[in-house]
């Protein structure tokens, strides 16, 4: 990132469910904070947390909101998740940070609902008003190894199933996501190494961030 450039560092955690995306984005949010950069998040849940959009929403609880998606397509669905993504990307520039992370982003969306039955291009064609991040660092975890980290699995990352279907459906969405991985040159990372570990290399991989 050029020094005094008016635009973020753009960088996403990506990764299947129960891969650790919060868990990161939250750690490096605060090694980052704590070295006196600007830095902002975004994540698909942020309308609930800011004010400004909460009071105007038709939905008070995640459980709505997953209620409402059920009774979507793949197409409408994935319509509607991208426009809460996009929305709480826009809010997060809004603050002017100097670095955005950026939790899952369309990504996950769109390997999700590819792994629910969307049509692949007409779902893509959807994606290109994102901004491309500078760095997306992808968590890699077996369906397994997710399931046996999800307490509170929702049914839309679920395939609508039981824990059989979990595994088959995240090992649908893990798919596009490797696809993804590849064509945009994400960086690979062991979503099983403990947290710390992962934090720091991410911002070793990073190298000197500066203003």
């Amino acid at each position: 990132m050029p020094e005094n450039s008016p635009d973020p560092l753009l960088i996403c955690i990506s990764g299947g469910d129960g891969s650790g995306k919060s868990t990161q984005v939250a750690a490096l949010e605060k090694q980052l904070t704590d070295r006196g950069i600007h830095t902002a998040t975004a994540t698909i849940w942020d309308p609930f947390t800011d004010p400004f959009v909460a009071e105007r929403l038709p939905f008070r609880t995640r459980e709505d909101v997953f209620a409402y998606v059920r009774i979507l397509g793949p197409g409408a669905r994935g319509y509607f998740l991208f426009h809460w993504m996009r929305l709480a990307f826009d809010r997060a520039l809004a603050h002017s940070p100097n670095i955005l992370l950026i939790n899952a982003y369309w990504y996950k969306y769109f390997a999700t609902e590819i792994a629910h039955g969307a049509d692949p291009k007409t779902l893509r064609a959807c994606t290109q008003g994102f901004p491309t991040p500078h760095h997306t660092f992808y968590l890699r975890i077996t369906p397994e190894t997710a399931l046996s980290r999800k307490h509170d699995r929702s049914d839309y990352e679920s395939g609508y199933g039981d824990e059989r279907t979990f595994i088959e459906f995240q090992r649908r969405s893990l798919r596009t996501l490797d696809e993804l991985a590849d064509e945009l040159s994400w960086t690979p990372l062991d979503a099983t190494l403990p947290p710390d570990d992962i934090t720091d290399a991410i911002l070793e991989s990073l190298g000197p961030v500066r203003r």
